[in-house]
């Protein structure tokens, strides 16, 4: 984690699993959110979500590690926006989303 940036990953369990076997797409949002609240909040003022938008773009199974990232793209004194992308192991788009947050407070841009 810096300022504005945010990495993380997971490996999938039977547990993220959905009925197909697949893993589930709260788990994929899961980490999604994850790192865009990380790199929102690294300014060190709370930064709250307003909206995320995501694409699913691949399906992984158990086994796959994932791994999140977000991105800002511009911050504001009031808001933030952010890129987020997770990717399997071999580096395939599993998933895109977009974040803007609301920020509460100072913060230093």
């Amino acid at each position: 984690m810096k300022p504005g940036y945010a990495r993380a990953t997971l490996k999938v369990t039977p547990e993220l699993l959905n009925g197909a076997g697949l893993t589930h797409g709260s788990t994929v949002f899961a980490l999604a959110d994850i790192v865009f609240a990380a790199a929102s909040n690294s300014h060190g003022s709370l930064a709250l979500a307003l909206n995320i938008s995501i694409n699913f773009l691949k399906a992984t199974t158990e086994g796959a590690v994932l791994s999140a990232v977000a991105r800002e793209e511009k911050l504001t004194r009031k808001t933030g926006l952010y890129r987020l992308e997770v990717r399997d192991e071999n580096d395939d788009l599993v998933a895109l989303a977009n974040g803007t947050v609301f920020i509460k407070g100072p913060h230093n841009i």
